[in-house]
């Protein structure tokens, strides 16, 4: 749900800050007074194209910030910005001289990621680009949805990502035989090296700290047995003067007893001396200088610096490397076994997916003939009698498809099934069913997607529904409809229409104004949400224009108590 709405420096916006609410949300004023704008700044945070004429006049930069509120999972797009119970902030900000920055909870994105992100949070629904129901791969799965349960989907989805596996691998031990004799005894060469070096993960490491120790080993011990000399065995050992001198600090803690602790550290530190002396003086005794370790340890080290150099830096990289190799010796000398058992398991996984994906499209077409009917009813309702809707379905194309069979039959197999899927409609009697995109009138992508929407409420994910335009050519018992439709789809959805209509607006639950203004000289667009008695005065004006009388003040609250009541 859209919790807010920050635009600054947008067009004739210079600072607009809108909280919306749950249900529906109308925005209505006078032609000109920029509606279209706010419509324009929300396209923008969903990722559409910027521009530098965007900037307001004399500013440096336009930037719009939607505050998001999330109700149940998170979707995975989000997973790397959010934590659940967090809000979405997104944020388009637009440089004079056109370059654009793209925000998702203070992370940068890229455009594409917030246009992504825009998709599964807000449906714009009227003259603009950001429609789901326009585009085509969503139409698969609004079908499914509404015809069948998702447990078969899923049974095909995992068949189908398992045929492929199996296709990748069979491509990649038939190519595998491409290496030739001299490629096959050089792996078995490098795999037996490997194999007789008996390699230990933490092994090299251990080596070169060995290493250091034996080929410094006479400077450790004679620096050790130096250090233990001048610390204890020297008439004049550091430990004997500190003896000394221990003597005479008791003797004052005697007369001081706030000393006591001080001289009790003192012997601490004595015996701590002791110990150290004793342990370089045993040190020094077992320094290995044995020339023959050195050269072991030195030759096993050199061992691992020549496998990095040859197989990979490292441990981790000398073993990937070879069991890289050892799989690629495994697919050549067991090839035509294994050949032949990948291809009885790809003829089992194609029947499968044949049969889950036949079921799959009977399920389809009983559903699109539900979906069919249904729709046109919704059409009839909103004032499009005779427009014709239908579910088009096409073949897989070869770039994407898998050949399956079942007997004497072929086909190809995509991601979603053994279609593509695709809504074709007819606003006019007697013309051709055309694609949705396709379509002109902006009034009628408006109707016909509040049609779809409110067939498919349940099952549609995406949370925000914003209409603009859909009252274009429509007044009367219809635009009572359509405000009754959008009032029924906020039991599922958010809900923001634009509209010209009073019979719409009255239906509101948020009514805001969009108008003009003046501040210091300049024109400004303004958003303000009404009160019940401004409410009033607004539904009368969009009732009888700028001449507003007794009557139609009270013609506006009949009508606004109808709604409320209805």
């Amino acid at each position: 749900m859209l919790i807010r709405l920050r635009v600054k420096n947008y067009a004739l916006i210079e600072d607009m800050d809108i909280s919306f609410g749950g249900g529906l949300n109308i925005l209505t004023g006078q032609t000109g007074a920029g509606k279209s704008i706010l419509i324009g700044s929300l396209n923008l945070i969903l990722g559409e194209k910027a521009s530098s004429e965007m900037v307001r006049s004399g500013e440096e930069e336009a930037f719009v910030e939607a505050s998001f509120d999330v109700i149940g999972n998170i979707p995975k797009q989000l997973n790397s910005y959010v934590c659940a119970g967090e809000p979405i902030l997104l944020k388009r900000q637009v440089i004079r001289g056109g370059r654009s920055y793209a925000f998702i909870n203070d992370h940068q994105v890229t455009i594409g990621k917030l246009k992504l992100v825009g998709e599964i949070l807000v449906d714009l629904l009227g003259q603009h680009h950001h429609q789901s129901l326009l585009n085509v791969d969503n139409h698969c799965h609004l079908l499914d949805h509404f015809a069948m349960d998702g447990e078969i989907l899923q049974k095909y989805t995992e068949k189908f990502e398992e045929l492929k596996k199996h296709g990748n691998l069979l491509e990649s031990v038939i190519n595998a035989d491409a290496l030739t004799k001299e490629r096959k005894a050089l792996y078995r060469f490098q795999l037996q090296e490997i194999n007789a070096a008996k390699l230990q993960p933490e092994e090299e490491k251990s080596l070169e700290k060995q290493v250091i120790v034996l080929k410094n080993a006479q400077q450790l011990r004679d620096t050790a047995e130096q250090i233990s000399y001048s610390l204890s065995e020297d008439e004049e050992s550091v430990l004997n003067r500190l003896r000394g001198m221990l003597k005479a600090f008791e003797s004052i803690a005697q007369l001081d007893s706030s000393l006591k602790e001080k001289a009790l550290q003192w012997k601490e530190s004595i015996y701590s001396l002791e110990d150290i002396a004793l342990d370089l003086s045993r040190y020094g005794d077992g320094i290995n200088t044995d020339p023959e370790e050195f050269a072991r340890l030195d030759e096993r080290l050199h061992l691992y610096r020549d496998f990095s150099k040859k197989y990979g830096p490292g441990y981790d990289k000398i073993m990937e490397y070879r069991n890289k190799i050892s799989e690629q010796l495994s697919n050549l000398e067991n090839r035509d076994q294994k050949i032949q058992e990948i291809v009885e398991k790809i003829k089992l996984l194609k029947k499968d997916v044949y049969d889950l994906g036949k079921k799959i499209s009977t399920k389809r077409r009983i559903g699109a003939s539900s979906l069919k009917k249904k729709i046109e009813a919704e059409l009839k309702h909103l004032g499009m009698e005779g427009t014709q809707f239908n579910v088009e379905f096409t073949s897989v194309i070869s770039s994407s498809g898998v050949e399956v069979m079942d007997g004497d039959d072929s086909c190809l197999a995509g991601t979603f099934g053994l279609e593509g899927v695709e809504f074709v409609i007819s606003p006019n009697p007697g013309e051709p069913l055309k694609a949705l995109v396709k379509i002109a009138s902006g009034g009628e992508i408006s109707r016909i997607m509040l049609a779809l929407k409110t067939v498919l409420a349940k099952i549609d994910a995406i949370s925000l529904l914003v209409f603009d335009e859909i009252d274009a050519g429509i007044g009367g018992d219809i635009a009572n409809l359509i405000g009754k439709k959008l009032k029924d789809l906020t039991q599922n959805h958010q809900v923001i229409c634009i509209t010209h209509l009073h019979q719409i607006a009255s239906f509101a639950d948020q009514h805001f104004q969009v108008r003009k203004g003046e501040r210091h000289g300049r024109t400004i667009t303004e958003v303000k949400k009404l009160t019940q008695e401004e409410r009033v005065a607004e539904i009368a004006r969009m009732i009888s224009g700028e001449e507003i009388t007794d009557l139609t003040i009270e013609h506006a609250r009949q009508f606004l108590q109808g709604t409320a009541e209805a």
